[in-house]
């Protein structure tokens, strides 16, 4: 059986890092529990969203959760 080479990714390193520190964020405590929502996005933004989570390798979920995260702690850090 043959060792095949890893496959060149397509993703510039700038994306793969941030995939990768999303990936390995430490994973939410045992206790909480996530609450599931229901949100309305504009098909516009939904177009732009999917392409740029998959490109991330990860599904819309969690790159919407991911955002609002990144939003809320640069609010956090701008507003003390």
């Amino acid at each position: 059986m043959a060792i095949a080479k890893k496959p060149k990714s397509n993703h510039p390193p700038a994306e793969e890092q941030r995939a990768k520190q999303f990936i390995e964020r430490e994973p939410a405590p045992a206790e909480e529990i996530k609450v599931p929502i229901m949100m309305r996005i504009s098909p516009s933004l939904l177009k732009r969203v999917d392409p740029a989570a998959r490109r991330l390798g990860i599904s819309r979920s969690p790159f919407m959760v991911s955002s609002a995260a990144t939003r809320v702690e640069l609010m956090e850090k701008r507003l003390g």
